[in-house]
C-alpha cells in the first residue's frame, strides 16, 4: 500500500515537473492584475503596483498590464502618487495638504515609458483607485488598450487661455484614430480654476465636443498639485516619459465600443428650485431677483450668525434633467461689507457668489446641503456605477472597462466621517459593477463627464464634489 502511493506521488511529482519545463502550464494570474475583452476586438488590462520604489513600481504595473492583454499595446495611462517622505499628512480631518516625492514619481513615469517602447503613454499625479482598492501613496496604476480593432493616439496641448482653441487642439490631434469614441484628459488645476475673466473651462468643453466626431464621450479631471502649500494651480502630467506643465495630455480611444456616463453626489438638494435673474462673468449676483447669498443662506437654513467658509462647504447644483443636478461649488462671495473672503474690496452687489465657470441667466438651480455622511458617500459611488452598467447592459454593449473621476474631497470627507470601510472601491464600486472588470479612476482635483442631461447645450461639464464614472463597453 505504501509502496503504491509513494508511486503515485512519484508520478505526479514527474508530471508537475515535465508540465512546468515544457511551458505548457499558463502563468498564475497576478493579484495586481485585471483583464477584459479579446484580443480579436478590444482588449483592456489594468495592473498597479505599490512597490516603494518608483522606478520598480512603474516597470512592474507596465509589464503586468501589458502581458495581461496577451497581444500588442496601441496605448497606455498611467496615475502615480508617491508621497514625500518627511511630509505626515493629518488623515484625521479634511486637510487638502500634499507634498510630492517629484524624483520618485519622474522615475516612475520614465520606467512606464520604457516598457511601453514605441507605445504611446500619458499620465499624470493622482491617487490611484483600482480593482485592488484606494491606493492613497506610493502607488503606480496602468492602463494598457490594445486589440485588433482598437485605434489609440495620444497628445500633449498646451494650455490656452483661449480654452476652446486648446479643446480643438486634442481632438486636432487625434483625427486619425478611427472611430474615435472617447477621449480622456487629464490636466493641472489651471484648466479649470483660473480666475481669469472670459476664461472658462466650458470653452474647453466646447472645443473638443463641438469639433469631434458626434457622439463623442469626454472624461477625466485635474491632477494633484506638488505642494498644496504652494497654493499654485500646477500639477503633473507625464506624455512618453517627460513630465510637463501647463498641458492638457490626452488618449483618444476609438473601435467597436460605447461609453456610458453618470455622476452622482453626496448631497442632498434643497425642495425649491431658483432662477439666476442677474450675472456678471462667473458672478451670480442675483437668485428669483434677490441677492443671491441671501436665498443661499434661507434655503440652506443657515443661522443669522453663520458666515460663509470654503468652497468645500458651500455647493449649488445645477439642474440639468428632472431629478438630476451637478455641483458647482461657490469659490468666492461679497460679504456685508462690500469685501470677498480675502478681504479685497469688491465691485460688484453685495450678495453676489462665485463660481469656477459661469453660471448664465436663466439657470434654474437648487441649494445643496450635507456632505458630512459617510454612508451618502458610499451610497452615491454605488448608484453612479449600477446605472452606467445598466444602460450599457440596455445598449446591448458588454461592459469591459470602469474609469472613475472622483474628487479628491469625497476621500477626504469619508475618511474624516468613516463609518467602517471607508473605501468606496471595496464597499461600493467593485460589488456595484456586477462582474469584475477592469477598474481605472483616480482622486480628481476637479472632473470631466457626462451630466446625465444638457446645460447651455452640452452634455458633459466641469463639476467639483462628484462621483463621476463611464463604463466603456464592448459592441
Amino acid at each position: 500500500m505504501k509502496k503504491s502511493v509513494l508511486s503515485l506521488m512519484l508520478m505526479v511529482t514527474v508530471f508537475s515537473a515535465l508540465v512546468l519545463f515544457s511551458g505548457c502550464t499558463k502563468t498564475p494570474k497576478s493579484a495586481n492584475v485585471v483583464s477584459s475583452g479579446s484580443a480579436e476586438s478590444v482588449r483592456f488590462a489594468v495592473a498597479w503596483s505599490e512597490n516603494s520604489d518608483g522606478a520598480m513600481a512603474g516597470r512592474e504595473a507596465t509589464k503586468a498590464a501589458i502581458d495581461a492583454l496577451g497581444c500588442k499595446a496601441k496605448g497606455v495611462m498611467f496615475y502615480v502618487y508617491y508621497q514625500d517622505p518627511s511630509f505626515v499628512p493629518d488623515e484625521g480631518s479634511q486637510a487638502t495638504a500634499v507634498k510630492a516625492d517629484v524624483a520618485a514619481e519622474q522615475a516612475a513615469a520614465s520606467s512606464v515609458d520604457a516598457v511601453c517602447g514605441d507605445v504611446p503613454n500619458v499620465g499624470c499625479r493622482a491617487r490611484c483607485l483600482v480593482n485592488g482598492g484606494t491606493l492613497l501613496k506610493n502607488a503606480v496604476a496602468v492602463l494598457a488598450i490594445g486589440g485588433a480593432k482598437a485605434d489609440v493616439g495620444a497628445a500633449a496641448v498646451p494650455i490656452l487661455d483661449d480654452r476652446r482653441a486648446t479643446g480643438e487642439q486634442v481632438v486636432a490631434a487625434m483625427k486619425n484614430v478611427k472611430d474615435l469614441n472617447l477621449v480622456i484628459a487629464l490636466a493641472e488645476m489651471r484648466l479649470s480654476f483660473e480666475a481669469k475673466e472670459g476664461v472658462s473651462v466650458e470653452d474647453f468643453i466646447r472645443g473638443v465636443l463641438e469639433t469631434g466626431p458626434k457622439g463623442l464621450n469626454l472624461f477625466g479631471g485635474n491632477s494633484m498639485p506638488d505642494d498644496m502649500a504652494m497654493a499654485d494651480l500646477a500639477g503633473a502630467q507625464f506624455y512618453n516619459g517627460k513630465a510637463l506643465k501647463g498641458h492638457v495630455v490626452a488618449m483618444g480611444i476609438g473601435g467597436p465600443i460605447q461609453t456610458f456616463g453618470n455622476h452622482t453626489n453626496e448631497f442632498k438638494p434643497s425642495a425649491k428650485t431658483v432662477t439666476v435673474t442677474e450675472t456678471r462673468d462667473k458672478w451670480v449676483i442675483s437668485f428669483d431677483g434677490k441677492p443671491a447669498a441671501d436665498v443661499y443662506r434661507e434655503l440652506r437654513g443657515m443661522k443669522a450668525d453663520e458666515k460663509f467658509s470654503s468652497d468645500w462647504q458651500h455647493p449649488i447644483g445645477v439642474v440639468v434633467s428632472p431629478g438630476k443636478e451637478y455641483v458647482r461649488m461657490i469659490l468666492n462671495w461679497v460679504g456685508p461689507d462690500g469685501k470677498d473672503k480675502d478681504g479685497k474690496a469688491s465691485d460688484l452687489p453685495v450678495g453676489s457668489l462665485n463660481f469656477v465657470a459661469p453660471v448664465v441667466k436663466g439657470t434654474q438651480v437648487k441649494v445643496f446641503s450635507g456632505g458630512d455622511d459617510a454612508r451618502a458617500i458610499v451610497s452615491a459611488a454605488a448608484s453612479g456605477i449600477s446605472g452606467a452598467v445598466a444602460d450599457a447592459s440596455k445598449s446591448g454593449a458588454t461592459p469591459a472597462l470602469c474609469l472613475l473621476s472622483d474628487c479628491c474631497a469625497r476621500g477626504m470627507r469619508l475618511r474624516t466621517f468613516r463609518e467602517g470601510n471607508d473605501d468606496e472601491v471595496t464597499e461600493a464600486i467593485i460589488p456595484s459593477m456586477g462582474k469584475e472588470i477592469p477598474l481605472f479612476g483616480f482622486y480628481a482635483w476637479g472632473e470631466l463627464g457626462r451630466i446625465k442631461g444638457s446645460y447651455q447645450g452640452l452634455s458633459h461639464q466641469y463639476q467639483q464634489h462628484t462621483f463621476v464614472s463611464a463604463v466603456v463597453g464592448i459592441e
